[in-house]
């Protein structure tokens, strides 16, 4: 009875982008009844690629079918002016099931995407995603990325597949892995960019400093934005915390632009996230820009 449920909602929303169920009351209510009874993953359209949505509430990718959305919606502007201007290499770490990824894929054939997933499973699942589109310019990597390469790294692996981390445990533990490291600059040594805008997307639950510490060499070459998820566990590393992140800055040049793609600050940016409530963790996405980039001249005409 399941799978014939599974199968109907499946041919329900077949060929059809997903955004179109955005606010369509019987979608929503159809949803609401068949959640739990739907046996597999649903094959989904968004924009111009396919995912494998799950059914499991605790998978990021369910969130598709719940809200007919991915809801970074001011980061895919941003990307979008790019593109215009630009053909895109993404290194995108901590790529979960892949949106940004398959999402640059999209936008043009001759775009490149590095990615990383430390968890086994999850990195299974955007494999998946990957084949499903034929997509062949997106190397996906079941590696950590981090400052040293070819370490051994405890990853903390969640329920929540969100949550999963190198650089805490603060949430109910589904198991803990041993994952091989790796850093930008070691995949990136040999490689020339003339051609590219560079992103770098750091979506790594606190070890988003040590990632731009194994980064710097790339990043003094190519000038990147960095897509950089704020948050509680940043400053929770002795080192590789928010000061570091404020002696980066002022290093490289780099300003912090906010969702609304105005300069903030650093002070601005951790005020926010003092005021956050206990159960939560983020403010979400910033960008970080190099003063001068070709990237900051797109960005201040979004």
């Amino acid at each position: 009875m399941f799978k014939v449920i599974t199968s109907i909602f499946q041919k329900y929303i077949d060929a059809r982008d997903i955004r179109q169920f955005k606010k369509n009351f019987f979608y929503y209510i159809f949803f609401r009844l068949i959640r739990k009874k739907l046996t597999s993953k649903i094959k989904i359209k968004i924009y111009d690629f396919y995912v494998f949505a799950s059914a499991n509430k605790k998978k990021m990718s369910h969130s598709l079918l719940r809200k007919c959305d991915f809801e970074d919606t001011q980061e895919i502007k941003l990307i979008d002016s790019i593109s215009k201007n630009f053909l895109i290499y993404l290194f995108d770490c901590g790529s979960n099931f892949g949106f940004y990824s398959l999402y640059i894929a999209s936008k043009n054939k001759d775009n490149k995407v590095v990615a990383f997933e430390a968890s086994p499973t999850t990195f299974l699942e955007m494999q998946k995603n990957i084949e499903i589109n034929n997509f062949v310019s997106i190397k996906i990597n079941n590696l950590a990325v981090s400052n040293n390469e070819n370490l051994k790294l405890t990853f903390n692996e969640s329920e929540n597949d969100w949550e999963s981390s190198i650089s805490h445990s603060d949430f109910e533990n589904k198991s803990k892995i041993f994952i091989k490291s790796t850093t930008l600059d070691a995949v990136t040594k040999k490689q020339v960019f003339d051609d590219y805008a560079v992103i770098i997307k750091l979506d790594v639950e606190g070890h988003e400093m040590n990632v731009m510490d194994g980064s710097l060499s790339l990043i003094k070459k190519c000038s990147p934005l960095i897509i950089l998820e704020f948050s509680k566990f940043i400053r929770k590393d002795k080192f590789y915390n928010f000061s570091y992140l404020e002696n980066f800055l002022v290093k490289f040049d780099y300003e912090i632009y906010n969702a609304k793609f105005q300069i903030t600050s650093l002070e601005k940016v951790l005020g926010e996230i003092n005021k956050l409530p206990n159960n939560m963790y983020g403010i979400g996405n910033n960008f970080l820009i190099k003063k001068g980039s070709k990237i900051e001249k797109i960005i201040k005409n979004v």
